[in-house]
């Protein structure tokens, strides 16, 4: 087995051990505020579209540099959990991904 398959092996117990699915999960991103749109459109095409996105809140930084975004998600598995971050990971934009 690979390095890599053991990681995501040990992410999806992790996910699975901390929440229930289906089910919602936060995703953290963190962005410069007129690149909002951008993550939104990538994890709502993720999460099978805008109806799957319950919520979404915006923390400005002190100068409003940057934006740290929580969504909230419906998801149906931790594999689409580890889906948005390997989308999220592929947006130049995104700056940080929790």
């Amino acid at each position: 087995m690979t390095r890599a398959r053991q990681d995501r092996d040990r992410s999806l117990a992790l996910l699975r051990s901390q929440h229930t699915f289906p089910g919602e999960y936060v995703v953290r991103v963190v962005v410069r505020p007129p690149d909002r749109p951008t993550i939104l459109t990538a994890v709502s095409a993720t999460v099978g579209g805008e109806a799957n996105v319950v919520d979404v809140t915006q923390r400005s930084s002190r100068n409003g540099a940057y934006a740290a975004l929580h969504i909230r998600v419906h998801v149906t598995s931790a594999e689409q959990v580890l889906e948005i971050y390997d989308v999220l990971q592929q947006i130049d934009v995104v700056l940080a991904a929790i």
